[in-house]
């Protein structure tokens, strides 16, 4: 399906192409970005991908119906000091959940540090990666599960996985979801480069997993707590034993 034809002229992006397959449009856009001409923000979307990624050793199953893109932004454009770049994950996240709380009644929220759920189960991965090459260039990768039922999916999967099909019995135009989800990342870059307090609110509100205990490890540590939520900077809040501590970074291991 040709989505590319049906984007709106006034979007902001600047170039965009699109694969039938491919391995990782994050993959396909961190090639991109060695080309200084590169005209960005520019798009890669896909109907299928092969090797999709997530953070760390992680991949990202898909099947036909799925919205698999990544966009290349250029931090200077938006006026984005290198040091919310971290937050650019759960700027997406929040972006992404804007959307999906227009065209679905199911519960949305964020799960720290990149992904979207619905109705307790996963929906949607985020990936955001600094290219080795012409830094300052940024690469969002967003992969939200339409019309792609999990009925076939590895049994695995099924029960901590979900899509919008699945939730609501209904299909979805992923052409508007795209353009809507483009346009609302656009709007939220914005809200982060000038630091607008609301960005924080939204993410602290969104978070699913304040007040259940978590298990997080990290490069240094396993440490469980109860999580108090998302800080304005970003961080993971857990009550642990020893007192409140926060975390940067991570990989939530087991939730309760």
């Amino acid at each position: 399906m040709q989505l590319l034809n049906h984007l709106p002229s006034d979007i902001f992006l600047r170039g965009a192409e699109h694969h039938a397959e491919i391995n990782s449009t994050n993959d396909r856009a961190l090639e991109l970005c060695r080309d200084p001409k590169l005209p960005v923000p520019y798009l890669v979307l896909a109907d299928q991908q092969t090797s999709g990624r997530g953070r760390g050793a992680n991949r990202w199953w898909s099947s036909d119906g799925a919205l698999l893109f990544s966009v290349i932004v250029d931090a200077a454009e938006y006026e984005l000091p290198e040091s919310r770049w971290p937050q650019i994950s759960l700027t997406a996240g929040v972006s992404v959940c804007e959307v999906l709380g227009k065209v679905s009644s199911a519960t949305v929220g964020l799960k720290w540090p990149n992904d979207i759920w619905l109705n307790d189960r996963k929906v949607c991965g985020i990936l955001v990666e600094v290219p080795p090459v012409q830094r300052g260039r940024l690469v969002i990768g967003i992969g939200l599960n339409v019309n792609n039922s999990f009925a076939s999916a590895p049994p695995e999967l099924q029960t901590i996985a979900t899509s919008l099909c699945d939730e609501s019995g209904a299909v979805f135009d992923r052409n508007k979801l795209l353009s809507d989800v483009v346009r609302q990342l656009d709007f939220d870059l914005c809200r982060l480069a000038v630091n607008d307090p609301s960005l924080p609110v939204l993410w602290q509100s969104q978070c699913v997993l304040r007040e259940r205990i978590v298990s997080l490890e990290t490069s240094q540590q396993f440490v469980t707590g109860c999580c108090l939520g998302i800080a304005d900077d970003g961080a993971l809040r857990l009550q642990t034993h020893s007192g409140e501590q926060r975390f940067y970074g991570g990989v939530v291991r087991r939730i309760e």
